[in-house]
């Protein structure tokens, strides 16, 4: 699951752009991930015992995938609000 999403980020920096509701979809995955790692943190502080380094190594290399789009998506809607395309450098 890690690098499934490496498609689509692969067919987004090829293209450049991105309409919004893609754009939109593909921050949803990374927000779900986001959360994942939070989640693993809390229980981490929280419970004993709870060690997965596999999941933790996945979900962390699964949100470094993410963070650069993150960037961009961030970016693309400061300067062009929720419905323009997104612009990817290429």
């Amino acid at each position: 699951e890690a690098v499934a999403i490496l498609p689509q980020l692969f067919m987004l920096q090829k293209t450049g752009e991105a309409d919004s509701l893609n754009s939109f979809y593909i921050a949803a995955l990374g927000g779900y991930r986001a959360f994942y790692l939070l989640n693993w943190i809390y229980r981490y502080l929280t419970e004993d015992d709870y060690v997965a380094w596999i999941v933790w190594t996945a979900g962390v290399v699964q949100t470094g995938l993410y963070a650069d789009f993150f960037y961009y998506y961030v970016q693309s809607r400061i300067s062009g609000g929720l419905h323009s395309k997104m612009t990817l450098p290429v």
